[in-house]
């Protein structure tokens, strides 16, 4: 009896840690470009933007321009580049 309530933990910690495995969803892979996230429906949008100038971070009015999108996420805000 003692040997179960030592060995159930580990093979519950095994089998969670091979189920979060098993159940990676690698359909979906990131592209990288210059997206902005729709509200309605939910979709990340790719769009051309000339983002040199000032600032932080490029937008456009009224959105936040972003370099990332996997599925219907945009992701990692795309920066302004610098002018020489």
């Amino acid at each position: 009896m003692k040997k179960i309530k030592i060995i159930m933990p580990i093979v519950a910690f095994v089998f969670a840690i091979a189920l979060s495995f098993a159940s990676v969803n690698t359909t979906n892979f990131a592209e990288v470009g210059e997206y902005i996230q729709l509200d309605n429906p939910q979709s990340c949008e790719q769009v051309t933007v000339n983002c040199s100038g000032s600032g932080d971070f490029c937008t456009i009015p009224g959105q936040q321009v972003y370099k990332i999108r996997n599925g219907t996420v945009c992701s990692q805000p795309l920066r302004h580049t610098p002018q020489p």
